[in-house]
């Protein structure tokens, strides 16, 4: 069973106009730029319906009026290819808002879990796209979200542990951005923001199962700039479809059983 990949909004919000933050057509990923996708992708499997994966972005926060993770995130879930190989990949995009959030996190783990999700946030100071490889258990006091407000506390909560691992295979990760020609690396910090609220929540919304892994993005190179060692937003997006093969394929070696809350019963769009 085929499914168009769609665009959902995780709650109803004002979203920035993507058309002041230089979104072009070229700016699409093409299936045959670049290297071949993984070999194990070259034939769908159309035999189960519960292949759906999500993707997520944020919208703007102080100091940053367009996320780029956010395009970047429907860029990904728009992708011919997931049609073609039997999945649907969702997009979403969180408010950068600790209440809405955590939120909509409650509501997603109430509904069937997807095989996977990869979380998408941007870093700005960074020049490599960073896989994360845990979500802390800390939070800033001092910087305020998009909605001007900020955590009550310095830790998310406060009788749990200092770290929650990522579930995902971070070198296989980084490996398919390289490949991909992105530079990429390996982080053990997803800073003190959204982004890491966020990811932590993730991780224990979900059943074991369900990979999670979040990826920070820099801000996109400027073309103004010479020498700016940073990607661009079509060659990130290009990476990012690896990274999504490089899931899918891991989903596809593992086990079969239906996970917990009924997997293998692809939500309607109207329950999300």
């Amino acid at each position: 069973m085929r499914h168009v990949a769609v665009v959902w909004p995780l709650l109803a919000c004002s979203l920035p106009d993507w058309t002041k933050c230089g979104t072009e057509t070229s700016l699409m990923p093409r299936a045959r730029t670049g290297p071949l996708p993984l070999p194990d992708l070259q034939t769908g499997r159309k035999d189960e319906a519960g292949d759906f994966a999500l993707i997520t972005g944020f919208g703007p926060f102080p100091r940053v009026p367009c996320n780029p993770s956010a395009e970047i995130a429907r860029i990904v879930a728009q992708d011919r290819r997931w049609r073609r190989l039997g999945w649907r990949i969702e997009a979403g995009i969180f408010p950068t808002r600790y209440g809405i959030v955590a939120e909509t996190i409650a509501r997603l783990a109430a509904q069937t879990p997807p095989r996977f999700v990869v979380m998408l946030g941007v870093a700005a100071r960074a020049r490599r796209l960073r896989v994360e490889m845990v979500a802390q258990n800390r939070v800033s006091a001092i910087h305020r979200d998009a909605g001007m407000a900020r955590p009550g506390a310095a830790v998310i909560a406060p009788a749990a542990g200092a770290i929650r691992r990522g579930r995902h295979a971070g070198p296989v990760l980084v490996r398919a951005l390289r490949k991909a020609g992105v530079p990429a690396e390996p982080s053990f910090s997803a800073g003190r923001y959204v982004c890491n609220f966020a990811y932590w929540h993730m991780l224990g919304a979900f059943p074991a199962p369900t990979e999670i892994v979040f990826v920070h993005v820099p801000m996109p190179q400027a073309p103004w700039r010479r020498r700016d060692p940073r990607p661009d937003r079509a060659r990130m997006a290009h990476a990012l479809t690896w990274l999504v093969a490089a899931m899918i394929a891991r989903a596809r070696l593992s086990q079969r059983a239906p996970a917990p809350g009924g997997a293998g019963r692809i939500p309607p769009r109207s329950s999300w």
